[in-house]
């Protein structure tokens, strides 16, 4: 019998979402949040993404409209590509040019073990603790934080299924009163531009990811986009904050949308909590880099385009992350 997930691992979900439309505040200037939303998410199901239907190649009208409104719909998409992608034609200039570290912090998946929690490293679940079936055995008791009803069941489910269950993690606070986090691969179902079309109208169309059941009012933007005013450094070539300064520029091309993640809510832990936890062995602590973070593993479709990023993150960290990887996904893989 498969545990049902409270919220689903990076796959399209279509949750019941409660938008209040009429209170949508505007941005206050926060080096660590954006403003306060009033979005409620409730209890999901998990949902497999099928693969994106054949279409033929598309580029045929849409059914039932004239060419003329049909081809202003494509002009639309085109432009929210454009802007998704960064660059290009469309009104705006290309990226600036990235100096040869950030070019190579952007295109090289790397991690390695870490040897303690700090704000920007990521946290892996260990299935030989999240997968046990012993109470005793699981230092991790509240498994609802992270979108379960109860311990991943590997042996009755395929791997790539059970990898996006283990909840993948990425610190943003940690110190002697707790920790805070980000999930990784929560979906939500709701886009941006379903939060508030004035603030984020050019990231329409970028998925809004569940970071956690606490703290539900917070919506954080995550970047790789150095020198934004109002962003506050998490780990090189990582940032937290900054929205406001950094969207009229998303708006005109000149930055990529791609390089932003936006997260409702965040997972707490109490002061001393997460280092019992790590020290019980429920967490592999991880430097990954900015790429496997914030790296787009579904198509606009909602199709998987790219391994859970537990199992990516393990597959970098190589022979460190071996037996974890092979509890999960076997030895022939």
């Amino acid at each position: 019998k498969m545990f049902p997930c409270l919220l689903s691992a990076a796959l399209l979900l279509t949750p019941s979402l409660s938008l209040d439309w009429g209170r949508a505040r505007p941005l206050r200037t926060d080096p660590h949040r954006l403003s306060p939303v009033r979005v409620r998410v409730s209890p999901l199901r998990l949902q497999v993404a099928d693969d994106p239907p054949d279409d033929g190649g598309g580029g045929e009208a849409e059914e039932g409209l004239p060419d003329a409104e049909s081809e202003g719909i494509a002009d639309f998409r085109a432009q929210l590509m454009r802007q998704m992608g960064g660059g290009g034609g469309g009104g705006g200039s290309a990226d600036a040019p990235l100096s040869d570290r950030e070019r190579l912090m952007r295109s090289v998946e790397t991690a390695a073990l870490a040897d303690a929690p700090a704000p920007g490293r990521m946290l892996l679940a260990n299935p030989a603790k999240f997968c046990s079936r012993n109470p005793f055995a699981r230092p991790v008791k509240d498994l609802g934080r992270f979108g379960l009803d109860g311990p991943v069941s590997p042996d009755e489910m395929p791997p790539d299924l059970t990898a996006q269950m283990l909840p993948v993690l990425l610190l943003l606070e940690h110190g002697e009163g707790g920790s805070s986090a980000v999930l990784l691969e929560r979906r939500t179902g709701a886009l941006m531009g379903d939060i508030d079309i004035d603030s984020f109208g050019c990231v329409a169309i970028a998925p809004l990811w569940l970071g956690g059941t606490q703290r539900q009012n917070a919506l954080s933007a995550l970047h790789s986009v150095e020198g934004l005013e109002g962003a506050a450094p998490l780990r090189d070539g990582l940032w937290l904050g900054g929205w406001e300064a950094a969207r009229p520029r998303v708006a005109d091309s000149s930055l990529a949308a791609a390089r932003f993640k936006f997260f409702l809510g965040a997972t707490t832990w109490a002061a001393g909590q997460l280092e019992a936890e790590v020290a019980a062995g429920a967490w592999i602590v991880v430097e990954g880099s900015p790429e496997l973070v914030l790296k787009e593993r579904l198509d606009g479709s909602g199709a998987r385009r790219a391994k859970p990023v537990w199992a990516e993150v393990l597959s970098a960290l190589g022979e460190p992350g071996r037996t974890a990887y092979e509890a999960v996904y076997g030895s022939g893989d």
